[in-house]
């Protein structure tokens, strides 16, 4: 990895300078607002072009609270991105969440998404939507093999909303829906059972239709987390799963594998697959991932990425996430 970052400095020449003059002095300006954490990461995914056009190099803060709000930023050398969140306890009801996130790249594209949520009882609802005008590969060379199938369209709209209700501690009821350029709806009823989750319900939408089960296995005793989930139709099929592993790299730190095999999608990638790491280096956490499936009508790929996350202090009051 220290050879993949020493190639990119000296490829980005001017603009990874001009990066790290522009960036330092805002980071010292976070820390003394009280920010959480600076973030700093590399990513790459090879596809044909020079280092610097493939890769991704970012500094950025998390966390940080400002007026009310819980703010992100970010500057690499595709482009900028920020992200404002607020929480509020509403009493008697619930928690109303609210998060708005946008991206510019200095090639002219543009980003933007607004997620509203909240609960109320045993009724949780949440509301998602989002423009651009450029492919989300444009702004993460990775993003294409996201555990959760990303839209890959090079421009558009897209609105979500999903609604959970539970009906005891055993039994809850879930719909969410998607609409932009694969619409379809996903109804499920969720048993609980100790450890074991047990999930059951029907997709319908644009080019698929059939039934959904899943399961899900979790110990906390020993950090073990794993689901696998079917879909099966007619014309229609679906496989998706993930292991996960906490502190087995030591006190604090995680391991999770996931992939999933859909090919009934049309403007996610059909196969995806990924490896994350996370564990304590020093005085902050260190991210490791790795991820792989198709490129389109190009075959495969694959992407590696690494971050390191520094802490810069507690503030007095943090307000919850967003």
């Amino acid at each position: 990895m220290s050879s993949l970052l020493s190639l990119f400095q000296s490829r980005a020449g001017l603009l990874r300078r001009g990066l790290r003059l522009s960036v330092l002095p805002l980071a010292a300006t976070f820390a003394t607002a009280g920010a959480t954490g600076l973030d700093f990461g590399v990513s790459y995914a090879p596809a044909g072009g020079t280092l610097l056009q493939d890769g991704l190099l970012r500094i950025g803060v998390q966390d940080l609270p400002l007026a009310g709000f819980t703010v992100a930023a970010g500057l690499g050398t595709r482009g900028i991105d920020a992200a404002f969140g607020r929480s509020l306890v509403l009493p008697g009801l619930g928690v109303a969440r609210a998060r708005a996130d946008a991206a510019v790249l200095y090639s002219g594209g543009v980003r933007g998404a607004l997620s509203l949520s909240g609960t109320a009882g045993p009724v949780a609802l949440t509301l998602d939507g989002g423009a651009w005008n450029a492919g989300l590969t444009h702004f993460d060379p990775l993003a294409r093999w996201a555990e959760e199938a990303p839209d890959l369209r090079d421009g558009g709209a897209a609105l979500g909303v999903s609604a959970r209700y539970r009906l005891n501690r055993e039994v809850v009821l879930s719909a969410s829906g998607t609409l932009g350029g694969q619409s379809s709806v996903l109804a499920q009823a969720e048993l609980r059972r100790e450890a074991l989750s047990y999930r059951f319900g029907v997709r319908a939408g644009q080019g698929v239709l059939g039934a959904a089960a899943g399961a899900t296995y979790t110990d906390p005793d020993s950090g073990l987390n794993a689901a696998l989930d079917l879909l099966v139709g007619p014309d229609t099929f679906g496989l998706t799963g993930h292991l996960g592993l906490d502190g087995v790299l030591g006190d604090g730190s995680s391991l999770r594998l996931f992939a999933a095999y859909e090919p009934w999608r049309t403007t996610s990638e059909v196969l995806r697959y990924g490896a994350q790491a996370s564990l304590n280096v020093g005085a902050g956490t260190l991210d490791l991932e790795g991820y792989g499936g198709t490129r389109g009508a190009a075959g495969q790929g694959f992407g590696l990425k690494a971050k390191y996350l520094l802490p810069l202090g507690t503030p007095e009051e943090t307000p919850a996430q967003p």
